[in-house]
C-alpha cells in the first residue's frame, strides 16, 4: 500500500460508539471495504469490456435488427414478380 492520508467520514453516532466499545478499528474496516468495492467494480468493468469486444467482433454474424417486411416496391420479391400487370383474357 501507499502513503496513508487523513479523510473525514460522517457516520451514525451510535454505530461509532458501538464500534469503539467493541474495539474495532474504523480506519482499517473502511479501507478494507473500499479495497473490496474497488476490486469488485474493476472485475465488472473487465467483464463488460470483454463482452463488448466479443459482441463487436461478431456483430456481422448476428441477425438483422430490422425484422419488418420490406416495402413491396423495393423488395426483391416484387421485382421478380411475374404476375401479369394487366388483366388478360382467359383462354378456354
Amino acid at each position: 500500500m501507499g502513503r496513508q492520508v487523513r479523510v473525514n467520514l460522517t457516520m451514525d453516532e451510535e454505530v461509532v460508539r458501538k464500534a469503539k466499545e467493541i474495539g474495532l478499528n474504523l480506519s482499517k474496516i473502511c479501507e478494507n471495504a473500499l479495497i473490496r468495492a474497488i476490486n469488485a467494480l474493476e472485475q465488472v468493468e473487465q467483464q463488460t469490456d470483454c463482452k463488448n469486444n466479443s459482441i463487436a467482433s461478431h456483430e456481422w454474424a448476428g441477425p438483422d435488427l430490422n425484422r419488418r417486411p420490406l416495402r413491396c416496391e423495393r423488395s426483391v420479391l416484387a421485382k421478380l414478380n411475374d404476375r401479369p400487370t394487366k388483366a388478360q383474357p382467359s383462354r378456354i
